[in-house]
């Protein structure tokens, strides 16, 4: 298996990035009506696909910061795995230091190892080196300060939590970006080798 250093430096912009949503505040993709992306308690639960996950898998969501130097994950989040679905929770904004310095924070949701310890906060990829199993390589939750900058695609998304699906550049017209979806589309893929996942490169 690959490092998981390899992987963070895939979702942290050389490559990429959960399934139903529920919130307790404004509405937007994967909510109900009033039951979107606000600062309040917001759910994504959804499937693991690819190989089977071990019983007693951790989950959690790592909040990639690609405007700092260097680059680091923030892990912040509660997380679960029943069978084949993981549900990950939140019951507050992020913090400050999980978003980029534009406001948009990128929650990539992380399948590790039973027994995996995972501090909260600031984590170094060390802490899973032959830990990781799967990612959302292709999804991501997405959190949107609208008083930021945000990114050329992040206004797209609702002011708050969201979910998004990567759309590929062309060929040759520089970064991919993602966009929109219902938080029933996302999805954590398992695979013995981090390589064979495709990343989504966001920036």
């Amino acid at each position: 298996m690959k490092s998981a250093r390899w992987v963070f430096a895939g979702l942290m912009g050389v490559m990429s990035a959960l399934p139903a949503c529920s919130d307790d505040t404004q509405g937007g993709p994967g909510g109900s009506a009033g039951e979107g992306g606000g600062a309040g308690g917001f759910t994504v639960t959804g499937p693991i696909t690819g190989e089977a996950a071990p019983e007693g898998a951790v989950v959690a969501v790592v909040w990639i910061v690609s405007s700092s130097s260097p680059d680091y994950g923030f892990n912040f989040g509660e997380g679960s795995l029943s069978g084949a679905t993981f549900t990950v929770g939140f019951g507050s904004a992020p913090p400050r230091e999980a978003l980029n310095s534009n406001g948009v924070g990128m929650g990539f949701v992380m399948l590790l190892a039973p027994g995996t310890q995972v501090p909260g906060g600031e984590i170094d990829a060390d802490v899973l080196d032959t830990a990781l199993l799967g990612v959302s390589s292709r999804h991501v939750i997405v959190w949107r300060d609208d008083s930021g900058q945000g990114f050329d695609w992040s206004e797209s998304f609702p002011a708050g939590f969201g979910c998004g699906k990567c759309v590929a550049a062309p060929p040759g017209e520089g970064f991919d970006v993602y966009e929109p979806v219902d938080c029933s589309e996302v999805e954590v893929q398992v695979a013995s080798d981090p390589d064979s996942l495709e990343f989504c490169n966001w920036t």
